[in-house]
């Protein structure tokens, strides 16, 4: 049952864009925690239609180009000024601010500092991989985590990380991700990969925008797989779906066209989070061969794609990345080679590929992981333990725990 709204807890999220597609499951944790009351302040608006909240004050009141002068001056100092995050902070009165990624919390750093309100902070990966490796910012991470009463990260790998650099363990949570399991399963449906009247298999890889997602290896193991089918097995035909832009899209055009498979393709471009559950429906397996990039950037936990992937019933293909085989069990809802292997990548397709079985059990065991271990609800019940141990110093639950 729902907190009366006096009783509620009353947090002040900091996130830089509101909203962008792919940190869709930042909307989930404000949407669905029903103990707390959240107000975003943040730089400024992206998809806002997308993800309807009342409660919401960019810093940039303009669009586009009108924009462009202000948000330069955040990017130059990392630092916003007093307001108008200050007059909102001073008469919300929040019980706590809590800070999406290190770098929102560090541009927010004096305003926390003044108000002497507790920190929360959720890392996410970028932000304690190739950022805390300029040695600016480690030295203003060692100021976050000094200043900082929590930080949460999603897996037992990211957590280690974040120790590594720096941050007392003591103030180190462990908190999945949580994505809304009922809408996925609803929209996506179940038992799909058992009863399909054509014979083509739907591959399915999202993150043409960095390096870190493994585009390439994505591009040359669909080639690779799908050479071998074509000399072994003729009864099984491969298609790839791509989904999102970036600066990878025009290499992994290249390799598929040298290939001579550009034709067994689909580029879906950037798509709205509605459309991207109709593919998921209709696709049989999910890529995620992520890779740490030249610059040090990883996964940090889990890419979400492999999690939502999973509670849609969708086996997973993916590298021994970062969270990754925290959370994709390798034989059981997936499986997993080495990074950048595209050989074993392909190899692992073909074999899910010619196997509707296998593909159907690990699709039930998929799902009943991700609702057990990633339901919105269970994490928005333990962010809010989180919530309550920094304000009351309350023990949490049990899997509220240092990595």
């Amino acid at each position: 049952m729902a907190a009366d709204n006096a009783d509620k807890l009353n947090i002040c999220h900091f996130v830089t864009y509101y909203l962008p597609v792919t940190q869709n499951w930042i909307y989930n944790q404000l949407a669905h925690n029903e103990e707390c009351r959240a107000t975003v302040l943040c730089q400024r608006l992206v998809n806002p239609e997308q993800f309807p909240f009342d409660a919401v004050y960019p810093i940039c009141k303009s669009q586009g180009l009108p924009s462009v002068p202000e948000r330069l001056i955040h990017k130059i100092f990392e630092r916003y000024p007093y307001n108008p995050h200050l007059s909102i902070v001073a008469r919300i009165k929040p019980d706590i601010l809590h800070g999406h990624f290190l770098l929102e919390s560090w541009r927010n750093y004096r305003l926390i500092k003044f108000t002497n309100i507790p920190l929360v902070t959720t890392c996410y990966g970028q932000d304690i991989t190739s950022l805390l490796k300029k040695p600016f910012w480690a030295a203003r991470s060692l100021h976050i985590f000094d200043l900082g009463a929590a930080f949460i990260v999603e897996g037992k790998y990211m957590g280690e990380t974040l120790a590594a650099k720096g941050c007392p363990k003591e103030k180190i949570r462990v908190i999945k991700l949580g994505i809304d399991v009922d809408r996925i399963a609803s929209d996506t449906g179940s038992n799909k990969h058992t009863d399909k009247n054509d014979k083509k298999i739907r591959i399915l890889f999202t993150g043409l925008n960095r390096e870190k997602k493994g585009a390439v290896y994505a591009a040359k193991a669909f080639v690779k797989a799908l050479d071998n089918h074509q000399h072994e097995n003729n009864s099984v035909d491969l298609e790839l779906h791509l989904l999102g832009d970036g600066v990878y899209r025009k290499t992994v055009e290249k390799i598929l066209a040298d290939a001579g498979v550009r034709q067994k393709t689909v580029f879906h471009g950037m798509t709205p989070y509605s459309r991207y559950l109709e593919i998921l429906k209709d696709v049989d397996i999910v890529l995620a061969p992520s890779v740490r990039a030249a610059d040090g950037d990883t996964e940090g936990g889990a890419p979400v794609a492999a999690i939502e992937a999973l509670c849609a019933g969708v086996p997973v293909v993916g590298s021994n990345h970062c969270d990754i085989p925290n959370i994709v069990s390798h034989g059981s809802t997936g499986l997993l080679s080495d990074e950048r292997d595209a050989e074993a990548l392909a190899r692992d397709i073909r074999t899910l590929a010619e196997n509707p079985q296998l593909r159907a059990a690990m699709g039930e065991r998929g799902t009943r992981y991700a609702r057990e271990e990633h339901d919105i609800g269970r994490q928005v019940r333990m962010l809010t333990e989180v919530y309550r141990e920094v304000l009351w110093g309350s023990a949490g639950e049990s899997q509220i725990t240092p990595p």
